[in-house]
């Protein structure tokens, strides 16, 4: 799951660094339109990965049939949730959320947004397939999928945004185009292999394939609290990145550069988190809490491992860090980028550490069902760094730079209270399955 994770986020990259040389406001454009109709469907992502939490108990309990009624009800609301998705994202491109950008900027975001938007049933899709493989342990088969669709992702960009092989150059759209092309590409595979796995009588067993009322409102019951603090964390991240693009499109591509790193290194521990919270499913389905705590010392120890190497290598390699995204060539003007993304980037170190703690902490409380308190701990969190964000720029107007320190120190702290939940234990006497399968 690491590995998965790391080359998922490289398709991200590499598409902010094929844009680099586009323009500045380009790969800043980029960003803000992702994360913008992320946020729109990341609440049905929430509900319909933690299907794999539920799988990981179904697995753990040996009751493969019900592993398979769980995908069957993430791909029902997959389904389901697309026109929702739709009609939200038509009143977000109506309202104010890219105002105080450039025109240029808003053009590009607004395009970027409705690529990703129409392009949602596919994440959706590939979320519940790829929940499965994650619940039963067969994460080898994600590695593999994400490698090709890595491939596919660099060949579309490399044709669609520079135009060769006698294509068009389409910039900013052959960018869109080549992560749905490698989303597509990732859907059909995994649910290929589904659909090969499944066809042994094991995994059978008289399972339907229609709508298991008791399975959908576990899914329902347990992801929606996951869902909730994907997309208020998401509405929070928006805002933050807004406000940091309001200091001009110099400081927008600054922080896209420093949110492009942050985020290489943020996916592979998203990798930790979800083979923890595997583990700890697994663990729990068998009633072994002992085992779960063990699974998770074991995620604490290669994800502070992983933070440290992290931290040496942000404040040891900022230059090249940096230079990757700002470019000498082209008549483009990086300059001022370096100037702000340079101490950025170092102080982005300073939470890794606990960032590392807190995925992990948030894993196994997943994995055992505890995901009301990580949304609520995650609600108040967000909630108060990001009103303080807004107050310092806005209100205070204090430089981007300070405005960025304060931020990563609330998030140092904020991280705690997840561990302290954890600590905690309470989790460890939830029983959120059926003891003998059904």
């Amino acid at each position: 799951m690491f590995f998965s994770s790391m080359f998922t986020m490289l398709m991200m990259f590499i598409d902010r660094l094929f844009l680099s040389h586009v323009g500045i406001v380009h790969q800043a454009a980029a960003m803000t339109g992702g994360i913008t109709s992320w946020m729109v469907i990341s609440f049905f992502v929430g509900v319909v990965s933690y299907s794999s939490a539920l799988i990981a108990q179904y697995f753990g309990a040996k009751q493969q049939p019900n592993c398979v009624r769980i995908v069957w009800q993430a791909l029902l609301v997959a389904i389901v949730s697309y026109p929702v998705v739709l009609l939200i994202d038509c009143l977000v491109a109506a309202s104010p959320v890219f105002s105080g950008h450039s025109a240029l900027e808003q053009s590009l975001e607004h395009r970027y947004f409705w690529y990703m938007a129409f392009g949602g049933i596919i994440s959706l899709v590939r979320f519940a397939f790829g929940s499965f493989f994650t619940g039963i342990g067969r994460t080898r088969v994600l590695m593999l999928t994400n490698i090709a669709a890595l491939l596919v992702n660099v060949a579309a960009n490399w044709i669609l945004i520079f135009g060769h092989l006698g294509c068009p150059a389409l910039g900013l759209d052959g960018a869109a185009i080549g992560t749905i092309l490698s989303d597509l590409f990732t859907a059909i595979i995994l649910a290929v292999c589904f659909f090969r796995t499944i066809r042994h009588p094991e995994w059978q067993d008289g399972a339907p394939s229609g709508i298991d009322r008791a399975k959908l409102w576990k899914l329902i019951r347990y992801g929606a609290p996951q869902g909730c603090e994907s997309v208020l964390g998401m509405f929070c991240f928006v805002f933050l990145v807004s406000s940091f693009h309001s200091y001009g499109d110099d400081m927008a591509a600054a922080i896209t550069i420093v949110f492009n790193w942050d985020g290489f290194s943020f996916h592979p521990l998203l990798g930790i988190q979800v083979a923890v919270t595997t583990l700890v499913g697994h663990a729990m389905g068998k009633q072994d809490p002992d085992l779960a705590v063990r699974s998770a010392r074991s995620g604490f120890k290669v994800a502070i491992c992983y933070a440290f190497f992290l931290i040496f290598v942000f404040v040891a390699f900022t230059g090249p860090l940096v230079g990757v995204f700002t470019p000498e060539s082209g008549g483009l003007d990086y300059s001022k980028v370096r100037e702000f993304a340079f101490p950025m980037l170092r102080m982005a170190g300073l939470y890794l550490l606990t960032d590392a703690i807190l995925m992990i902490s948030v894993g196994a409380l997943r994995g055992a069902g505890d995901t009301f308190w990580c949304m609520l701990l995650h609600l108040v969190n967000n909630c108060i760094s990001t009103a303080v964000v807004l107050i310092c720029v806005h209100r205070l107007r204090l430089p981007p730079v300070r405005v960025w320190l304060i931020f990563v120190v609330l998030g140092m702290l904020s991280s705690l209270t997840l561990y302290i939940r954890y600590r905690l234990g309470r989790w460890k006497s939830l029983r959120i399955i059926e003891p003998t399968a059904t």
